[in-house]
């Protein structure tokens, strides 16, 4: 049996060989909007999970889940996304989409689109 008794096999992968896809900007806020509201009820479900029923756990949502551990004495430990950490990203990526926005806006007030004024 893998860890936590699953029968999953967990290999350690370094950060650098995760292929993670590229984002927009607008599908990362989607993603982070996501992880903001994420709610642990599927890890509270795992933690109770006898190990005969280890082909529910594909249908958990644990995008939340930074770190799940079972100890040998059967206590079962989770780490989650930090939510402040997460809003402060979405908000600072709203500032630069709104900057964005406004250095378009004044480039194309003052003819720096190569339009003509």
């Amino acid at each position: 049996m893998g860890r936590g008794g699953y029968g999953c096999e967990v290999d350690c992968v370094s950060e650098k060989e995760i292929r993670r896809p590229e984002l927009g900007q607008d599908e990362l806020l989607d993603y982070l909007r996501g992880l903001a509201e994420w709610k642990n009820n599927d890890v509270v479900k795992l933690a109770f999970l006898e190990q005969e029923d280890g082909e529910q756990v594909d249908g958990l949502d644990l995008s939340g889940v930074v770190e799940l551990k079972r100890n040998a004495n059967g206590t079962f430990e989770a780490k989650f996304v930090d939510k402040v950490r997460v809003l402060g990203m979405i908000r600072e990526l709203m500032e630069e989409r709104r900057d964005g926005e406004l250095g378009e806006f004044l480039d194309g007030l003052y003819g720096l689109d190569g339009g003509e004024r």
